[in-house]
């Protein structure tokens, strides 16, 4: 995935805390925070649906350019903060891109397939949802697909199993399981044990002081 065509345009928030958070939401604007290479962090702000029109259409892997202070710069959406309760997206954290250099990022994974112990009774277990990988901005992948029909009831996939070839380096443990099938025995145990209640989805926060103030 290289440079995409599209530009947001930003704007430099000259009012930080919670009031001026609350100011730009009114508005249809987000609270961001432009960070990376040799360049300090810059508080800004954006349009709300230019950015989630990035999460549908591409994805937050994707690479495209801030329009800012008459200059246009390549970024990646490397954090986000959301409403625990609405959803709603509170904060963006944009990272500067050389796309001359590796870049880390959590690409997200996405199984394919159906697999041979599935259809023996087995159980699906999809453990890893997410991996943390190393490479060039232009290869990020949008997703990492793991193709599970050949799997039989006890066996998994794991991080060193991955097809990745050189130009993509994951860097979770080799040994980390992805995706296992259970058999029909210790699914249904599994399945009886008592699980914990539902969680409030995970809020990532980053930035400096001010900004979890927000």
């Amino acid at each position: 995935m290289g440079l995409l065509e599209v530009t947001i345009p930003a704007e430099i928030r000259t009012r930080l805390g919670k009031g001026g958070a609350r100011q730009l939401r009114r508005v249809g604007k987000v609270p961001a925070i432009l960070y990376g290479g040799a360049e300090p962090p810059v508080p800004i702000a954006v349009e709300k649906g230019r950015v989630l029109e990035i999460f549908r259409k591409y994805g937050h892997t994707s690479i495209f350019s801030l329009a800012l202070d008459g200059r246009t710069v390549p970024v990646i959406i490397k954090e986000w903060q959301l409403d625990p309760i609405t959803g709603m997206l509170l904060h963006v954290d944009f990272l500067r891109v050389d796309l001359t250099k590796p870049t880390r990022v959590k690409v997200p994974v996405e199984v394919v397939g159906e697999a041979i112990g599935v259809r023996q009774g087995g159980l699906l277990d999809f453990a890893t949802h997410e991996l943390e990988i190393e490479c060039l901005p232009t290869e990020i992948p949008p997703r990492l697909q793991v193709d599970v029909s050949a799997l039989e009831i006890g066996d998994h996939i794991a991080v060193k199993d991955l097809p990745l070839g050189d130009r993509v380096r994951v860097l979770d443990d080799p040994e980390r399981v992805i995706v296992s099938v259970l058999a029909p025995r210790v699914a249904e145990e599994e399945a009886a044990a008592p699980t914990a209640g539902p969680t409030e989805p995970e809020v990532i926060k980053k930035g400096k002081a001010e900004e979890a103030k927000e």
